[in-house]
């Protein structure tokens, strides 16, 4: 009887061999899947529990204050039960400490499995808290925000992990179903004797499938329990029983589809041209479907999706595409595998040695039986070598991404108006402070940066962002120069005189007395470090807002002012602006400037033409500003500016700025800038890759004193950038003196956590290795009809021990064919992959940021070096059989 359970377990005991070979593969397939997604599990633990650690006071924890008299242990009682409902039981403690809820992450226990469930219940506690026990509380603290934050950037490094996943799991299925085809290929004549006897193809089928299908299934549950078992010991997190079961699901299905597809493609004997046709369309599907999934990666660039609704998913196609793409590689090597064994032996036709020469031969003669020996070498080896350049790439990317985002050790940003710049930059500790402010170049396309420094500083303070950039070079080429600097001494006299001007009548007829202008006046000094200013009134205001002084304004009044010791400076602005408009004519005043007891020539100063009024030679090296009614109604200021200033300001600009603007070195350009605002000229001093301190590392460079020069209202310095060797101390003294203030720091875990996204790709690169070693020992375990030919050559005069050599050569040749493809492979998926999945492990590092393909030689060779011997000594160890008559006569 064909058909039922009895014949079915018949079946399966004849091919019993074969299936529990397929239950062991499986287990260790399983075993290396869900070892895997314990490392990485492991990894993610590590990083959650060193970034809550990162943080203090309210950052860390959320307190819950009880405002009456309900019991604070009642209120805990009901935190932990709303914990424990939302999946985070055993992630969080909660205390009462001084009549408050205390809730912190409990740094032993919480991982990245935690981080949803505690988000959740702590973004509806308040309300949770207040139904569950009807009491008047209040809750603080931004723990929520933290792991946010956490969360956020452990879904952005998914997506590195789940390609070193992708590669894992192809050559996974790749194996499972060559194993799986081996109880196929035993039974091969059963089959189709079953076939001929009238059994249905749709009921071979079925019993392929089903036998296939609980083997594997066994199989990969044992190995995947004691995998992930073993890693949640190892590594304290809790077991993913959600990826071990679909990992499980998934190998039994692999195997049961291979198995039963394989049984039906047999059961038929079919012309050899239609084998051929089929075999050609499902290669063709292959390419179409990896044309597809690397078209999608390099548009994504990583497989995490963002979500409309918040959060993220990964995109199955976009993660395997560099296993497909590694794969089909490997399927290229097996193609061109024929002719080149052939092309070799050729060569070789005059030689009448045995070795090499037979031995290519029979691999060119049965491209078949080494076609999955080229495919699982080549996808270990190309996975080798991809683990490899992505772990030297981002170890040579180290600390890089950081520093272009901060751009210093410290940076202490947004500092108000009413806060000195030279206060914030003598923090300590620090080894030198440069003064900067950021503006805004309205261009084509968009806004762009343009961040005035202190050039002369800049080799001191910028980070070169991995030698991407030459800090002091750009300072070089920015700098002032300071030859044409007149003051060498620290003070500066600088009289305002008011002459008697006609006053407008209050009352027709009746002649108004003369008046003196009330200005503001401020005097702009430049030096090799930058720009100062200085500001000073001919009378007393009332206040900021009152259009009349409280004091008449002097005829003459003298200011003595400070300097700061980098000099030499230079006087390059005057410019003034009248309280009031009480004049039939523009109110005029003069100025003048002496420093140690020299005068300072300022006839020269000529208008700035951005500026109205007008502004002539004085008696006595003065200048004469005449102010404009239309400038006081602006609230602008009429401005005197040196002749001798440059027409253009030398600016750096990245490349990305460059292209959009179409600017080329030493290309003169006009700009419109805000905060301040003003138009100005300005020459390509040079063109860099990235600018560090900005948002995208896209922007321009500039001289704080040059733009102060050209800005017809003052540029103020807002940020003030460090070098030092005490980061974190710097930061928590200017937050604590300069609390009004952004400081900003390179965070050291940044590179570590991405460094262990590499973790991910070693482990599977280990897995394809110990995979591919399974199939070539599979291999090396002689069939009735290799142990046949080994004997066959063995009496035909090789003897046994020339016999295994030939085998053993020919076996080698595949391998090396695998190896050359694998190093090709590799190569090409890490060109593709490598540098768009180390951007997405640092979640930040912005486009115009160069990431290149790295390796580091040794590791690497040491590692393909390893993997090759491996391969060598199992497909060399071939033996002949030692009984050779009875193989050759089971014919008779």
């Amino acid at each position: 009887m064909i058909g039922g359970f009895r014949f079915a377990l018949a079946r399966a005991r004849a091919a019993l061999p074969p299936l529990i070979t397929l239950a062991i593969v499986a287990a260790v397939a399983a075993a290396l899947l869900a070892g895997v997604a314990g490392a990485i599990g492991a990894t993610e633990a590590q990083e959650v529990r060193a970034g809550i650690a990162g943080v203090a006071g309210d950052q860390g924890r959320v307190v819950v204050a009880v405002r009456d008299g309900t019991s604070p242990d009642e209120v805990a009682a009901a935190a932990g039960e709303l914990m424990a409902d939302a999946g985070a039981s055993g992630a969080v403690e909660i205390d009462v400490i001084d009549g408050d809820v205390v809730i912190t992450p409990d740094l032993s226990t919480i991982s990245a499995t935690h981080l949803p469930g505690v988000i959740d219940a702590l973004a509806s506690l308040l309300r949770d808290l207040e139904r569950a026990t009807g009491a008047d509380i209040q809750v603080s603290g931004a723990l929520e925000g933290t792991l946010q934050r956490i969360s956020d950037s452990l879904e952005g490094r998914r997506g590195p992990t789940a390609v070193a996943i992708g590669l894992l799991g192809l050559i996974t299925a790749v194996v499972v179903g060559a194993v799986a085809v081996e109880s196929v290929r035993v039974r091969a004549d059963e089959n189709r004797l079953l076939r001929a006897r009238g059994a249905r193809r749709r009921s071979l089928f079925w019993g392929a499938a089903l036998e296939s299908f609980a083997f594997a299934l066994v199989g990969a549950a044992i190995g995947g329990a004691i995998g992930a078992a073993a890693a949640s010991l190892i590594a304290s997190v809790p077991l993913d029983l959600l990826f071990f079961l679909l990992a499980a699901a998934a190998i039994a299905v692999v195997a049961a589809l291979v198995a039963a597809l394989a049984t039906v493609r047999g059961v038929d004997r079919r012309a050899t041209r239609v084998r051929a046709v089929a075999d050609i369309g499902v290669v063709v599907v292959l390419a179409i479907l990896t044309g597809v999934a690397v078209w999608q990666f390099v548009q994504a660039g990583t497989p995490v999706v963002a979500q409309g609704g918040g959060g993220t998913t990964i995109d199955p196609l976009v993660a395997i595409a560099p296993a497909l793409a590694l794969g089909f590689a490997a399927l290229i090597a097996v193609a061109v595998a024929t002719p080149i064994a052939r092309g070799i032996a050729a060569s070789l036709r005059g030689t009448r040695a045995v070795s090499p020469v037979t031995p290519l031969r029979l691999a060119s003669r049965r491209p078949g039986r080494h076609v999955l020996s080229i495919i699982v070498v080549a996808f270990a080896v190309g996975t080798v070598t991809v683990a490899g350049a992505y772990q030297g790439t981002v170890t040579s990317l180290g600390d890089a991404p950081e520093q272009l985002r901060v751009g210093a050790d410290v940076r202490v940003g947004t500092i108000p108006e009413d806060v000195d710049t030279a206060a914030v930059a003598a923090l300590q500790p620090s080894s030198a402070a440069m003064r900067a402010r950021q503006l805004i170049a309205r261009v084509t396309g968009g806004n762009r940066p343009l961040l005035a420094v202190e050039s002369g500083r800049l080799g001191d303070v910028m980070l070169d962002a991995d030698g991407t950039i030459d800090p002091a070079a750009l300072g070089d080429v920015l700098a002032v120069d300071d030859t044409a600097l007149p003051i060498t001494e620290d003070t500066v006299s600088i009289t305002v005189r008011a002459p008697l001007l006609t006053g407008i009548p209050q009352d027709e007829g009746v002649t108004a007395p003369p008046l003196r202008a009330a200005v503001t006046v401020l005097a702009t000094f430049a030096g090799p470090t930058g720009t100062t200013t200085r500001q000073f009134q001919n009378f007393e205001p009332f206040d900021d807002a009152s259009l009349e002084p409280a004091t008449p304004p002097a005829a003459e009044q003298r200011f003595d002012l400070e300097l700061p010791g980098e000099g030499p400076w230079a006087l390059t602005a005057i410019q003034a602006m009248p309280l009031g408009y009480y004049f039939e004519a523009d109110p005029i005043v003069v100025v003048t400037a002496e420093s140690g007891g020299e005068v300072i020539d300022l006839s020269t100063f000529a208008l700035d033409p951005r500026s109205g009024g007008a502004v002539g030679p004085a008696p006595d090296g003065g200048v004469q500003i005449t102010m404009e009614v239309e400038r006081f109604l602006n609230n602008h200021w009429t401005r005197g500016v040196a002749t001798d200033l440059p027409a253009a300001v030398p600016v750096v600009v990245t490349e990305g700025v460059a292209d959009a603007m179409s600017l080329t070195a030493d290309e003169r350009f006009a700009l419109e800038l805000d905060s301040p605002r003003f138009d100005a000229e300005f020459v390509v001093a040079g063109i860099i890759s990235v600018l560090p301190g900005t948002p995208t590392g896209e922007g321009m460079l500039a001289d704080l004193a040059m733009v102060a020069l050209v800005s017809p209202e003052p540029v103020v310095p807002n940020q003030v950038w460090f070098a030092t060797d005490a980061p974190a101390e710097l930061a928590l003294t200017a937050e604590q003196e300069f609390p009004a203030t952004v400081t900003v720091l390179a965070d050291p875990r940044a590179a570590q956590n991405a460094a262990g996204t590499a973790v991910s790709f070693a482990l599977a690169a280990a897995g394809a290795v110990v995979l591919a070693l399974i199939v070539l020992l599979l291999r090396r375990s002689r069939t009735r009809a290799d142990s046949r030919e080994l004997a066959l050559f063995a009496v035909m005069g090789l003897g046994r021990a020339r016999a295994s050599r030939v085998r053993a050569q020919e076996d080698l040749f595949a391998v090396a064919i695998g190896v050359l493809g694998g190093l090709a492979a590799g190569a090409a998926t890490a060109w593709l992959a490598v540098p768009t999945l180390v951007r997405a492990a640092y979640e930040n590092v912005p486009a115009a940021f160069p990431v290149t393909l790295q390796a580091q030689p040794w590791p690497l060779a040491a590692g393909l070096a390893i993997a090759v011997a491996a391969f060598c000594v199992i497909v060399a160890t071939v033996r002949a059989p030692s009984r050779l008559a009875p193989l050759l006569r089971e014919d008779e």
